[in-house]
């Protein structure tokens, strides 16, 4: 397969998820290609509220604190669509990525708060159905949203397997803060699963487990994908990064590495862990045969003190935001 490299912002990846997500796409192939044509692997990389102005290549980066030069470099290798309103809110927007469909169709027209019912209808065909039903291996790593108990849950929902928080990670907070009361709302639970079974829960998701999520996500992307290339099956990898949402906290290996604050350390580390992925697929021979998505669901937040950025817009996760997007195929 020749090597084709894109850069995309924001979602025009609808034309994907909507090619992909669809039932008759993963039992036939295009017309005139060859049955027994090779399949790309897809490695999807999704951040949360990253603003369209933090990344270096949109007038981020340094100016934010921090370098980006790996996802800088994934931008300067192909092409860049700078002009994607976003859904507003992390929920529907990762709905519509899964299913190429509007979020509200599916039950997921705004972020839910814990403790009440959600989650995406359980009748859509997502983008990880879709593939696995096409052969591949497929695996969550990271924030889902889209649906906290079993039955929603990304092993209910085309997912091989999957480790991460069911929700969101504010919730961390919770844990240590004054008057929260267990007994009134359990805490968010880091959990994991696998098809075909029951999810279980790991441990409590506060502030501690929030600095080390992104560092175990990436690990377990790379394991994944390792162990893929191994067997030889094509993957959908869809790393799902809990990094910039609020509480923008770095890992302890990364705090005071910039000497401009938090905010500047997660940067750096965001941009590490990406790097790593995408050294991951080269260092395997992946690279001709390998879709490489980096997306943000939304845009920045506006909240003391992890100030986001938009860039030359306006928006922010509570109004219309823009998200940074890019693919490399």
């Amino acid at each position: 397969m020749p090597s084709r490299r894109e850069f995309i912002e924001t979602a025009a990846l609808g034309a994907l998820t909507a090619t992909f997500a669809s039932p008759a796409h993963a039992q036939r192939p295009a017309p005139g290609a060859a049955a027994s044509a090779p399949k790309p692997n897809v490695l999807f990389m999704l951040v949360d509220n990253l603003g369209y102005g933090e990344l270096g290549v949109y007038g981020g980066g340094a100016t934010r604190g921090a370098p980006t030069p790996r996802i800088d470099g994934l931008a300067s290798e192909g092409l860049r669509l700078t002009n994607m309103n976003m859904e507003a809110q992390c929920t529907p927007s990762r709905s519509a990525i899964l299913t190429g469909r509007y979020a509200i169709r599916s039950g997921t027209h705004s972020v839910p708060f814990g403790g009440v019912a959600d989650g995406l209808t359980q009748w859509e065909v997502t983008l990880a159905e879709s593939l696995s039903a096409a052969g591949y291996a497929t695996a969550l790593f990271g924030k889902w949203h889209l649906g906290s108990h079993d039955g929603r849950l990304p092993n209910d929902q085309g997912f091989d397997e999957w480790y991460g928080i069911p929700r969101t990670t504010d919730e961390a907070l919770w844990p240590s803060a004054a008057g929260y009361s267990p007994d009134v709302m359990p805490p968010e639970q880091i959990m994991e699963g696998r098809k075909g079974e029951k999810s279980r829960e790991v441990k409590v998701y506060d502030l501690d487990q929030r600095r080390l999520m992104d560092a175990e996500i990436t690990r377990r992307t790379i394991e994944f994908i390792e162990t893929q290339a191994r067997a030889s099956k094509p993957f959908f990898a869809y790393a799902t990064l809990t990094q910039p949402h609020l509480p923008t906290l770095p890992n302890p290996a990364f705090s005071g590495k910039t000497g401009n604050g938090d905010w500047a350390d997660m940067l750096a580390e965001m941009d590490h862990n990406v790097g790593q992925m995408l050294d991951a697929v080269d260092r395997l021979g992946l690279g001709n045969d390998t879709i490489v998505i980096f997306a943000s669901d939304n845009g920045p937040e506006f909240v003391q003190p992890w100030d986001g950025w938009a860039g030359p817009w306006r928006g922010s996760i509570s109004r219309r935001g823009k998200g940074a997007f890019a693919c490399r195929s």
